[in-house]
């Protein structure tokens, strides 16, 4: 079965109809589970509320899964009658050692050939690279100090930088990244206005515009 992936840097535009074209339900059926792990390494953990608000605008069903806390066999329960896995953004760092730590990152292939979707933001959609390592410069990898390993999921051939148009991080962490990691690996930089659709081993940039959430229904 083929593989779903959609990786955002911030807007979602692109998402209502990504979704929509694989699952294949009214957005009231489609169950979402939302995964705001990566933003408890922020002061602000609020963050990771904006896409889940917009989740629900849609009309989609969202139930949190905290994957610092829901681990195991009791993950797997909670993704079971999943039709998407939505992981918000945050501290990329602090994201990949719970998603090993929780034994997700060695479940999610089997989940995604059995069907489910996966959208990732931001940190959601760098940890399903190579490497995060070239995303030091825009988080603390002092946040997962158990870390062990940069090596991400490898899902992606290349390594998603989002924010790429400095609006969030500012242009000289953006060129940070650059100059030090574009030998090393091959960077994919997205603006906060697009997002990378994989498809088994294809993968193309799409436009996903920021989404005013007034301008959501639901």
């Amino acid at each position: 079965m083929t593989r779903h992936l959609l990786l955002l840097s911030r807007g979602l535009g692109a998402l209502p109809d990504f979704v929509h074209s694989r699952v294949r339900k009214h957005p009231g059926a489609v169950r979402v589970a939302y995964v705001p792990t990566a933003a408890r390494a922020f002061p602000d953990p609020s963050v990771a509320d904006h896409d889940r608000l917009a989740l629900r605008r849609i009309g989609y069903d969202v139930r949190d899964v905290d994957i610092a806390e829901v681990v195991g066999e009791r993950l797997e329960a909670e993704l079971r009658d999943a039709d998407v896995l939505y992981v918000a953004g945050g501290d990329a760092f602090f994201l990949l050692h719970h998603l090993r730590r929780s034994g997700l990152a060695a479940r999610l292939p089997g989940l995604l050939d059995d069907g489910l979707v996966y959208v990732g933001a931001s940190a959601g959609a760098v940890v399903m690279g190579p490497d995060i390592a070239p995303l030091t410069p825009l988080n603390d990898p002092a946040c997962a100090p158990g870390l062990g390993s940069t090596e991400g999921l490898h899902l992606l051939g290349v390594v998603p930088v989002p924010h790429a148009d400095g609006a969030i991080f500012g242009s000289e962490a953006i060129e940070r990244i650059r100059a030090r990691y574009r030998r090393d690996f091959h960077l994919e930089m997205l603006a906060d206005d697009q997002a990378i659709i994989v498809e088994d081993d294809a993968a193309a940039v799409v436009e996903s515009a920021v989404v005013d959430l007034e301008s959501v229904n639901g």
